[in-house]
């Protein structure tokens, strides 16, 4: 597959829109990633949310307004997202503007799933097992499509190549071809930008990178 970098701009590492999240109503998520120091939260619907706390891989949270508390320990979450691409057996969403890789280690076959696996710009529905600090998808279920064909989603940037740029998910390496005469500073790496990208058939084949980031499972939403 390949993206289309439409554009690139640094962007505050700001909490992510819940559905309805009124001032400071108390809200339940389970954390199902952690990169850099922020939570991607799951609520009960499948939809992320970055939170800034520290917490374990399945902890539940209560969240009100800025504080977060761990009120208990979840074995399963659902993530709701759109389809970005599949690294081998991983998958990554894009959820409320945040990517989330979801490892299938096992590499079992999901019930729900067609002999095609659901392409990039499906919505879909994950179930996940969480465990010993990792996420392991359990069933997926194509729910929709997205009716945009561009995505606008927050990430670190790991490295800048010549016409290239590799974003970190989760230690899992995805590498964005950049339009051409675009030249990123080497001095980006390691920030967190907004990056506005096409989705696109294509090639899929990019290997594994089971880089040890900052924790890492993963889980989504919509856009």
């Amino acid at each position: 597959m390949k993206w289309l970098v439409s554009a690139l701009a640094l962007a505050a590492a700001t909490a992510a829109l819940w559905p309805a999240a009124a001032g400071a109503s108390t809200a339940t998520g389970i954390v199902v990633a952690r990169q850099h120091g922020t939570l991607l939260v799951a609520s009960p619907a499948g939809a992320l949310r970055a939170v800034h706390a520290r917490a374990r891989i399945g902890a539940r949270l209560s969240l009100s307004g800025a504080s977060a508390i761990v009120v208990g320990r979840a074995t399963h979450a659902t993530i709701r997202g759109i389809v970005v691409r599949r690294i081998g057996t991983t998958l990554i969403l894009s959820s409320n503007h945040h990517l989330i890789a979801i490892p299938n280690r096992v590499g079992r076959r999901l019930s729900s799933a067609s002999t095609t696996p659901p392409a990039p710009g499906a919505v879909v529905t994950t179930d996940v097992s969480v465990g010993n600090g990792t996420l392991e998808e359990d069933d997926e279920t194509e729910v929709g499509h997205s009716a945009s064909s561009t995505l606008a989603v927050q990430a670190t940037i790991k490295a800048i190549g010549t016409g290239t740029v590799t974003l970190d998910v989760q230690g899992q390496s995805i590498t964005v071809q950049l339009p051409a005469g675009l030249t990123l500073p080497a001095s980006l790496v390691g920030q967190t930008v907004t990056i506005n990208v096409s989705l696109g058939q294509g090639d899929d084949d990019q290997g594994d990178d089971e880089g040890d980031d900052d924790g890492g499972g993963s889980g989504g939403g919509d856009d």
